[in-house]
């Protein structure tokens, strides 16, 4: 079986995925990776096969003087973001069997695995990411989010939070969708997230909080 992993984010997104590919490769799986330019040299050092999806991260992040986040510079990021995963993960994931999509960002990945008619996975490392009763969404100071209230009720703040999902992606993701022969999306945090994620998460130190819960499946840390 041929593997692709990707993910989009810094040494923390990128880790546990080279610990999931090597212990794929160990019991006889095909697995290649799609990160960052930044990680390259690094994963190639194990032998896995490494394509590289935007930016450099560390050049980008120390950019001097970096431009001021207006709300058009975000459009333009997102809109960047979209086009360059599409397009690079629809060749990255030519001839793989699986798509294992790890952390937030993996707007095209579930679109690219569905036009390749191929089961995807989406993964989160932290319960906190997926929707809950138990706890409220992340805090995203980048989007003006402000910080919960004790009381807040968590229904109406993951309702919110889909609302951002739509407000932000629903657009981009659907013209892409389109290009590509698929059908609009009308949730697009739901159908990035799926029905069945994982949480690659130590069950001691990050349990998530409902064990009756069967839609998350929850398969330890991934350690490199």
């Amino acid at each position: 079986m041929r593997v692709l992993l990707s993910t989009i984010g810094s040494r923390g997104d990128v880790q546990p995925l080279v610990a999931l590919a090597l212990e794929l490769r160990a019991i006889g799986q095909d697995v290649r990776v799609c990160v960052p330019p930044d990680f390259r040299s690094w994963i190639e050092y194990f032998g896995i096969p490494v394509t590289t999806v935007g930016l450099e991260l560390r050049s980008t992040a120390h950019a001097n003087p970096a431009p001021p986040l207006t709300a058009e510079r975000r459009r333009q990021m997102m809109e960047g973001t979209v086009t360059t995963q599409f397009e690079t993960l629809c060749a990255a994931a030519h001839g793989c069997d699986l798509l294992v999509g790890a952390t937030a960002l993996q707007i095209a990945a579930p679109s690219v695995a569905e036009r390749m008619g191929i089961p995807y996975v989406f993964a989160a490392y932290c319960p906190a990411v997926l929707p809950s009763r138990w706890h409220a969404p992340p805090v995203l100071t980048t989007l003006g989010d402000i910080p919960t209230p004790p009381k807040a009720d968590h229904g109406a703040l993951w309702a919110q939070d889909a609302q951002r999902w739509n407000d932000g992606w629903r657009l981009l993701i659907n013209s892409h969708r389109k290009l590509i022969g698929l059908p609009p999306v009308s949730d697009v945090r739901g159908y990035v997230l799926t029905d069945r994620p994982w949480l690659a998460a130590d069950q001691t130190l990050a349990p998530w909080p409902d064990p009756a819960d069967q839609a998350v499946f929850q398969t330890g840390a991934w350690v490199l």
